[in-house]
């Protein structure tokens, strides 16, 4: 059966609020009838994990109707809702979502809001409807779809770490590693499959870079070295909201990002964190020491590494079927209008190529232009050097494993 996911936010009004329930209540009784499953909060057990709950859901449906009324707009919740939901879209879902605009809300309204970007999908407006019943529409919209056999990067990437987490088959060594990641509530599954599950999708969320260590230690025994090697691969970039980071994905145009970092391995976890570890994202590094002819040095630098992108010896091939490039910037010294300059000749010359820049300024000297869309990505202070600190850690962990993990001959 297909999976629906109802979104959706409490209203200040009485008239409102029954207007909402009115909605959710009825699609509750008619999409079951369409061979839907619908998963809504108001179905979740008393004392659940409701937060693993809630990203499991958005993480497994097959489509989601989002309910946004006025007061939706300014809801913290909501918004990450919404932005999940189009992240995964954003990774190659086919995942279906439908606005539903409740009554007193209009399309100017949503555009102006932060949920503008559901404004770029087709809503239904509870207000234009011609007189029909809005549930009659939306359920007229998801028809029978069925399941979609939906392979998206986010199940991808949740399939891997329960993969890697195949071989523990204790249940309170995974909840142990479930507390450590910073699972609330009473989270108690029947089986380690379920557990594992239950990690896997704790990771859609921020996890604190403090936290991994810890998490990752409850399990190291237990696990052959190159699992650990590539659990603690896929770990290290939760850290990074995947909510902020979702617009670095390309689309269908190019995107020239800055990035308040000094390394460029932050911007690569940036790129794997927000394609999901997908294998199709590539990307290569410059830094752009200055020198006597740094024009030159820099334009033949960039070149070489946009060679190495294409796995080819001449830059003018087309990218591999399904790739996704970027090029990393590091100014090193480089003052950043000849850094502008050069963004606006490459994306001029290669316009599959996506771009960022290490630095803290938004978008200095209109990198890019306007032919790319452009993107700051800000970090907290102090965000690099503590996941310096925990990839040390790990990298201890791994030195340990060596002398007594699953790998050693008893």
């Amino acid at each position: 059966m297909a999976i629906t996911f109802i979104s959706h936010s409490s209203a200040k009004t009485e008239e409102d609020q029954a207007n909402a329930d009115s909605v959710r209540t009825e699609l509750m009784k008619r999409l079951p009838d369409l061979g839907w499953e619908v998963r809504v909060d108001d179905t979740l057990t008393p004392g659940a994990a409701w937060r693993s709950d809630l990203y499991t859901w958005m993480a497994d449906c097959d489509a989601a109707i989002v309910l946004v009324n006025t007061d939706g707009l300014t809801s913290t919740w909501l918004k990450r809702e919404v932005n999940i939901l189009l992240w995964r879209q954003s990774v190659g879902s086919r995942l279906v979502i439908v606005p539903v605009l409740l009554s007193g809300l209009t399309p100017r309204e949503l555009r102006r809001s932060e949920l503008s970007h559901l404004a770029d999908l087709q809503c239904i407006v509870q207000d234009d409807t011609g007189g029909e019943d809005v549930v009659s529409v939306i359920v007229r919209r998801l028809g029978r779809l069925g399941t979609c056999a939906d392979t998206s990067a986010m199940r991808s990437m949740t399939a891997k770490i329960e993969h890697c987490l195949d071989g523990v088959t204790d249940r309170f060594t995974l909840r142990a590693m479930a507390g450590a990641l910073g699972a609330e509530g009473d989270w108690r599954f029947p089986t380690a499959e379920e557990e594992r599950r239950h990690i896997a999708h704790q990771c859609l969320a921020p996890v604190s870079t403090q936290k991994v260590p810890s998490a990752v230690n409850e399990v190291e025994f237990f696990l052959a070295l190159d699992r650990l090697n590539k659990l603690i691969t896929l770990l290290l970039p939760t850290w990074i909201d995947p909510v902020d980071v979702r617009l670095l994905l390309p689309g269908d145009g190019q995107v020239v990002a800055t990035l308040a970092g000094a390394w460029t391995d932050t911007a690569r976890q940036h790129i794997h964190r927000a394609s999901c570890f997908s294998g199709g994202y590539w990307a290569q590094a410059v830094s752009l020491v200055a020198g006597e002819a740094q024009d030159e040095e820099h334009r033949e630098a960039c070149l070489a590494a946009v060679r190495a992108l294409l796995k080819s010896d001449d830059e003018n091939d087309a990218p591999i079927d399904g790739e996704v490039l970027f090029l990393v910037l590091d100014p090193a010294g480089t003052e950043l209008g000849v850094v502008g300059k050069l963004v606006r000749t490459l994306i001029g010359r290669f316009s599959w190529l996506n771009v960022i820049v290490l630095t803290d300024e938004a978008d200095p000297v209109a990198l890019g232009g306007q032919s790319a869309r452009t993107l700051h990505i800000p970090l907290q202070p102090g965000a690099e050097r503590q996941v310096a600190r925990t990839s040390r850690a790990l990298g201890d962990i791994r030195a340990r494993h060596l002398g007594h993990g699953k790998d050693q001959a008893p």
